[in-house]
Order: structure tokens, then C-alpha cells, then sequence
């Protein structure tokens, strides 16, 4: 069967989507943004009359990260008088007790407890033990032996902010953080920036495994992780960039951390090229990651994303405009459905945008930090009048209310991702378009054999080019058979049942590693990865994911035997071609005919040209409890899957899509 011209989306409401132990949508990991409930940003200076309950309650938005109060304490606390290089505990005690305080007696708050999941972080200086004093003239201690490992003081410090500025909730205290992380961005302070005196990226990373340690010294249940890349690039200068990094970082400090902490950002205007992460790109980026936790430390350690969205570079230096907003959302949600096909392995994914950064406000320019959820009234003519919010609320406008039990969707486009969840008589459908042009879409609905009460669409697209505005759509139709996604949008389509839905079967995709991983890439040279112990069921698909770090012009389309049959590579894939980036790194999503999988699977690769590296090669497994794509309403062509969004259908007989189980 050759497949249709005309990009065709699947919902199966009955079978549920399981991915390790997760089912469930977890609104405080994915809708929430960088703040925190008790920071003056909410309280002064708004147009909307209660900030809190309407942008954190109304939206059920959740927050937070903080990186400022830690700092403040200890560029304040004084030096122990008894060890020199180390906060006096006694007073940082006092210094946290009077935050403390301050938090208790502001009650307001405190209802919005709920709405808080802190990541705690520490910036680059003082913190990091290069010298560098504080207010009260004194710097961390840089000693480095075997009673004082590098960092000691450092962590010393850390472990004790959390145990004593910390409570339950309340009266008792701000609640304790959710997680720790050791330090924001810090390869940026000591070896990237300009001028940057080009320290010891080995030290560094011993410095994490210390303040795990002395962080768990005083809070054994918190959770530690590191190093937060600010811009991972993994393949520069031929994965030399991923050797001296993150390889590093995890031979060295891996086994200590709890999770690893990444950035993300989509470069979508960076002197006039267009450099995304989001598609294949950010596959690369965290198969990578992943399979080398598998290979060295016998299990995946979760990820962080504690920033991501967009940089807006060539908008920088120019007033805020609902443009540059555009920017950001349209990167949000694309990596956001990137992240929630990972919602196993992902323990927080939080969209950089703050409340007002006022502290970024330049009066000689006139301009404003870019990353913004409120805005002057009368920006961009001038930097006054009350706040109000930017064009970035549309993104929580667009999401609010999605939760519920995930049910499988497929698609027969890469660059089409799609999700859906059951929340009784409630489904919420969402769809993104990764392509630069508008995409017609064929929806189909199955799993029930009634109709939607009422069907709400949630269209958030731009109009009018780079001089326009995010334009968020709502409206109900009657019915939904067709509906053209524009550029770069994002769409979330709300069914309205009678009844709760019933789901009655389940697809669980299961993710395995190769045992090697980033090999270099010669013409006719067969390369070999063992994937080990798969388990299938009677019924299933399945999805072997390649990643491949090459220069532009190199063939993306190796020969591909699986078990010895060979299987056909697609030529579309997640997102752009990467023309503006200085190589090609992603992932091909290669559906594969399930039946010919076993326990133990050799995979082989063959590349007709020299030049690059195998980086990563994984395999999805999607174990159906039944045959839940009965040969009487859809015809599989063996190039898709339901993870990857790359199904293709046809309908077949006299049948409806409605009268499939």
C-alpha cells in the first residue's frame, strides 16, 4: 500500500498508554514556570487584582526554582571564626531563621503551598571555591585533600541553608525543596564565557560528588543532581565536546547524582539562522545521556530540564513585541510533547519564564529581561503602566485543565506529535506541528461507539508573520473530521462525552539500550549494537531509534539489518534539517516489523559514505494487551509507530473508525 498525501491523526480512547509505572498526566512536573509563591513580583504594581489566584489557581499552574535567596544568605553569613573557609553555623543559622520568619508571617502564601515543588540552585559565585570573597570579606575554602575533599565548605554550607531555612509547610517553614540542584550553568562561568580563566572542568565535577555528600550529611532524603548544561552541543568537534563533558560528569560524579540536569533551548533567530533543538536534535541530545547511564552505571537516571524554550537573540536588544513571545511559546510546546513521551524518565521539565525580572530592566535602554509572564501595559512604546500579562499566559490558557489517564494516538507524519488524555467524560487531545508550513489533518476517533456531547478547539498559532501575534483560538465545533494545523502550532481539541470513557486495553512501551554506544562511522564498515532481554506479548510494534551525529551532505540512510532482515529507513524525520546548525545530530525513528524481534536482537548498520558517528541506538517496545489494530478497520504500513507518531492507515471495508473496538 503506498501511504496517503494527506497527514491522518489516530485516537484510541480505550487503550491506555502505559510507559514504565507512569499512566497518569502530571500537571506540577509540565505546567508550571520559574518562580516561587512568596516572591514580591506578585504583589505589586498588577492589573489583575489577585496575581497569585489567578495565574497559579485559575490556570493550575505550578512553580518554582529558586536561585537568589541562597545566594544572598551567604554572600552575608560570616566566616567561622574556628575554620577558616567555612560559614559560621551559628550564624547562618540566625540568618536563616530570620527568612524563615519572614515566610511564616506572610500567611498569604501559604494556600498556594500546594502549588510548590521547589528546585533549589545555587549561582556560580561565591558558591564555587575560586577565591572569590563575600560581603563580609571572606571566600569558601579551596582545600583539597582526603579529610577535605574540593567543595567540602561549599557543601558544608549548602546542606546546612536547607536544614535550617527549610520546614513543612506554614508556620513550621516554607516547605523543603523537591530537588537540589549543585550549581546553574557553571561550565558557562569557568571555561565558556569570554575572558573566562578556563578552570579544570575534572575539579568541577569532583565538586559535585562532594556536595551530594555533604548535602546528605545534613538532609539524607534529598535529591541531587547536576551539572545543568547550559548548551549541551554534544557533537562539537567530533563528540570531543561530549568526551570532556558529559561523558566525564558521569564517570566521575554519575553514581552520585539523583538525576541529571540539562537546558534546552531552540536558537530560532540567532544572527539571522535558525538553530532548533526541538525534533530530532533534542532526541539526540537525551538518548545520549540515557543510554550512557545505562552502559555505565547499570540504570537511567532521570532527567532534569530546569530551563528550556527559546532564545531570542536578534529580538534581544529591541522592546518587547508579541513576536518575540511567539518564539518562546511555539519552542515551549513542541519540547514540551518531546518531554511528555519521556514522562517515565523525566522528574521536572520547566519552561524558563519568570514573572517580571524586574532586576533585568535597563533605564538607559529602555529594555526589559525577554523571558517575561508579565509585561508593562504600555510596552513596547514605553516601559510604564501597570502590569499585564505578556503573550506567554497563552501557553497555560492553551493547556489548562489537560490531565488524565494517557490512551494511545498515532500519526502517519514525523513532524506531527500527538498526545491525548481521559479525565472521565473528558478527553484532551493535543497536537503539534514541528513543520514550517500548515499541515491538513484527518482526525479519527475510535475507541467509543458514541459521539462527543460537545467538542472545544484550542487553536494557538501566529498571525501575521514576524510583525504579528500569537493568536489562541477557541471554539467549539460540532464535529471534527478534518482541521488544517498552522505553523508551528499547537492544538488541543476537548471532548465532551455522555459517560466516562471506558478503557478496557493497554499498549506499555518498554525503552532498551544498546550495550555499545557512539561509534565512528566509515563507508562499508559494518557496524554492530546488541539490544539484550527484550520481552514482547502476542501483540506489538516496535521502533529502533538511530542517532546519528554527521556532516551536512552525509547520507542519514544507512543499509539496516535487524536480526539479519533488512528494514527500510524512513526519509522524514522529527523536525527541520538542521541546514543552520554546523553538523547534523538527531534521531531516525525506524519502525520495524515486530514479529522479527527477539530476546536478544543484533542490529547492524552499513553507511555508503566516511565521516561521522553512531551515537546512540535504542529500541522502543509497544507490548499491546490485544489485538488492538484489528485488520478490519486498519491496515498497517510497515513504517510506523505510536510513540514516534508515525503511522500510516487505511480504512478498509465499509467501516467506520467509530466501529473499531
Amino acid at each position: 500500500l503506498a501511504a496517503s498525501a494527506q497527514t491522518h491523526v489516530q485516537l484510541n480512547l480505550n487503550v491506555k498508554h502505559k510507559l514504565g509505572d507512569v499512566t497518569e498526566f502530571n500537571r506540577p512536573k509540565f505546567i508550571n514556570f520559574h518562580a516561587t509563591i512568596n516572591e514580591n513580583y506578585w504583589d505589586s504594581a498588577n492589573k489583575i487584582a489577585d496575581l497569585r489566584d489567578d495565574l497559579i489557581r485559575k490556570y493550575d499552574v505550578y512553580v518554582g526554582r529558586e536561585t537568589g535567596m541562597i545566594k544572598t544568605v551567604l554572600r552575608n553569613v560570616k566566616e567561622d571564626p574556628e575554620r577558616p573557609g567555612f560559614a559560621d553555623p551559628d550564624d547562618l543559622a540566625r540568618l536563616c531563621s530570620q527568612n524563615k520568619k519572614r515566610y511564616v508571617q506572610n500567611t498569604k502564601v501559604h494556600p498556594y503551598e500546594k502549588y510548590s515543588n521547589l528546585i533549589l540552585c545555587n549561582q556560580f559565585s561565591p558558591f564555587y571555591p575560586d577565591g572569590t570573597k563575600t560581603l563580609k570579606g571572606w571566600a569558601l575554602s579551596q582545600k583539597d585533600t582526603e579529610d577535605e575533599p574540593f567543595g567540602t565548605a561549599s557543601g558544608e554550607f549548602y546542606g546546612r541553608y536547607i536544614k535550617e531555612y527549610f520546614g513543612e509547610g506554614g508556620e513550621s517553614g516554607e516547605p523543603k525543596p523537591g530537588f537540589c540542584e549543585v550549581i546553574n550553568e557553571p561550565l558557562w562561568d569557568i571555561y565558556d564565557k569570554p575572558k573566562a580563566p578556563k578552570s579544570s572542568i575534572t575539579k568541577l565535577f569532583e565538586f559535585h560528588s562532594t556536595i551530594a555528600a555533604q548535602v546528605k550529611k545534613f538532609n539524607p532524603d534529598m535529591k541531587v543532581g547536576g551539572y545543568c548544561t547550559a548548551f549541551p552541543d554534544f557533537e562539537l568537534q567530533n563528540f570531543g565536546r561530549w568526551n570532556a563533558r558529559w561523558k566525564q560528569f558521569i564517570d566521575i560524579a554519575g553514581k552520585d547524582m539523583d538525576f541529571f540536569t540539562i537546558h534546552l533551548y531552540d536558537f530560532p533567530c540567532k544572527d539571522g539562522k535558525q538553530m532548533y533543538r526541538k525534533g530530532s536534535n533534542m532526541e539526540a541530545t537525551m538518548d545520549m545521556i540515557e543510554q550512557y547511564s545505562m552502559i555505565k552505571l547499570g540504570e537511567v537516571k532521570p532527567l532534569m530540564i530546569s530551563e528550556y524554550s527559546a532564545q531570542t537573540h536578534d529580538y534581544n536588544r529591541k522592546p518587547w513585541s508579541p513576536y518575540r513571545d511567539w518564539l518562546r511559546l511555539k519552542s515551549t510546546n513542541s519540547m514540551l510533547m518531546q518531554f511528555m513521551e519521556r514522562t517515565d524518565n523525566i522528574c521536572y521539565a520547566m519552561p524558563f519564564a519568570m514573572l517580571k525580572s524586574e532586576w533585568g530592566y535597563n533605564p538607559k535602554t529602555g529594555l526589559a529581561h525577554t523571558a517575561r509572564m508579565l509585561r508593562r501595559e504600555n510596552e513596547p512604546e514605553s516601559f510604564t503602566g501597570e502590569y499585564v500579562y505578556s503573550e506567554l499566559i497563552k501557553f497555560y490558557q492553551l493547556w489548562k485543565d489537560v490531565k488524565g489517564t494517557r490512551v494511545e494516538t498515532n500519526c502517519d507524519n514525523p513532524d506531527i506529535m500527538c498526545d491525548a488524555y481521559v479525565d472521565g467524560k473528558n478527553v484532551y487531545f493535543i497536537i503539534n506541528n514541528l513543520d514550517f508550513k500548515p499541515v491538513d489533518l484527518n482526525l479519527s476517533v475510535n475507541g467509543t461507539s458514541k459521539d462527543a456531547k460537545s467538542i472545544e478547539v484550542r487553536h494557538l498559532y501566529l498571525k501575521g508573520g514576524k510583525d504579528g501575534v500569537p493568536m489562541l483560538d477557541v471554539y467549539d465545533a460540532k464535529s471534527l473530521d478534518h482541521f488544517t494545523l498552522e505553523t508551528e502550532a499547537t492544538c488541543v481539541i476537548c471532548y465532551n462525552f455522555d459517560r466516562k470513557v471506558k478503557i478496557n486495553e493497554t499498549m506499555e512501551e518498554v525503552k532498551y539500550y544498546a550495550t555499545d554506544y557512539l561509534k565512528e562511522i566509515a563507508a562499508g564498515k559494518e557496524l554492530v549494537f546488541n539490544i539484550n532481554n527484550v520481552k514482547k506479548t502476542e501483540y506489538g510494534e516496535a521502533v529502533i531509534r538511530l542517532g546519528l551525529g554527521r556532516n551536512h551532505g552525509l547520507s542519514l540512510l544507512p543499509e539496516l539489518l535487524v536480526n539479519g532482515k533488512k528494514v527500510d529507513i524512513p526519509d522524514n524525520f522529527r523536525g527541520d534539517v538542521q541546514k543552520d546548525r554546523a553538523s547534523f545530530f538527531g534521531v531516525i525513528e525506524v519502525p520495524v516489523d515486530y514479529s522479527i524481534l527477539k530476546g536478544n536482537n543484533t542490529i547492524s548498520l552499513k553507511f555508503p559514505d566516511n565521516g561521522g558517528h553512531v551515537s546512540t541506538v535504542t529500541m522502543q517496545i509497544f507490548n499491546f494487551s490485544n489485538n488492538i489494530f484489528p485488520s478490519c478497520c486498519v491496515e498497517f504500513i510497515l513504517n510506523s509507530s505510536p510513540q514516534s507518531s508515525y503511522i500510516s492507515f487505511v480504512k478498509t471495508s465499509n467501516l467506520s473508525f467509530s466501529d473499531c473496538p
